[in-house]
């Protein structure tokens, strides 16, 4: 997970958080929305924070955004909102391995799964994943966000518990599926595992000294997956929740 460059010669994948409650939308009785944006950025090789992290097992720093699951996150998709060029079936696959990778806490650190989250698929849905207003539904869909935005999750907190969380997912980005398959694109996989980190209630971790991990602020590149898989700094963080 730490042997490649971070990124491809020019470009790199920023995750920067924005957690926030806003206004007006933010509070329903004891309520609170939680959200946070994917956000594509360009910068140099040179840059501060592309300087070596701590190799991913040997990372222990998390950070616990705000709520957890105290039941089965049940989901659905928004399948007619897949983007032409990438199969519906394709994108549920690994939509579904996004949530598996924290729920199943899969990692290369030979640490045994100890994260008692569950996550159940519903199947297709008609409804959109919406950022605005709770709908009583969690899904994952594609629409059309800004774009430098790869991907937004927005989760609903109550008395500590997260009842409701959405991701959408950019539909004006050409996803990669597959490695062998990628060309220059940015891997959907990871991108989906970050977001169903903070589906799950884990927030983010700088990048300078924690890069190597799953909700670090900066995905390691175009065509790199090495994100799906957890570091010991996430798996500690989604055990302490779960």
């Amino acid at each position: 997970m730490h042997r490649s460059r971070r990124l491809a010669p020019w470009l790199g994948l920023a995750l920067l958080l924005a957690t926030a409650v806003p206004a007006a939308a933010a509070v329903e009785g004891h309520v609170e929305l939680y959200w946070s944006e994917a956000i594509l950025d360009r910068v140099p090789l040179t840059s501060p924070a592309l300087d070596a992290p701590a190799p991913a097992c040997d990372d222990r720093a998390h950070n616990l955004a705000g709520g957890r699951w105290n039941k089965t996150l049940r989901w659905s998709f928004r399948a007619s909102s897949t983007p032409a060029g990438l199969a519906r079936s394709e994108a549920l696959r690994v939509i579904k391995r996004g949530y598996g990778n924290i729920v199943n806490a899969r990692n290369v650190c030979g640490r045994p799964d100890q994260v008692s989250a569950t996550a159940t698929y519903l199947g297709r849905t008609t409804a959109r994943p919406n950022c605005s207003m709770r709908d009583g539904r969690n899904v994952v869909g594609f629409r059309s966000l800004a774009s430098n935005v790869l991907a937004r999750t927005c989760w609903w907190v109550s008395n500590g518990s997260i009842i409701e969380a959405d991701i959408q997912i950019n539909n004006g980005f050409s996803w990669a599926t597959t490695l062998a398959g990628c060309r220059f694109q940015p891997m959907l996989e990871a991108v989906m595992t970050h977001e169903a980190g903070h589906a799950f209630g884990m927030g983010h971790v700088g990048e300078k000294r924690h890069g190597r991990l799953t909700m670090s602020t900066r995905l390691d590149g175009n065509c790199n997956n090495q994100e799906a898989s957890l570091g010991l700094g996430d798996l500690i963080g989604l055990e302490k929740l779960y």
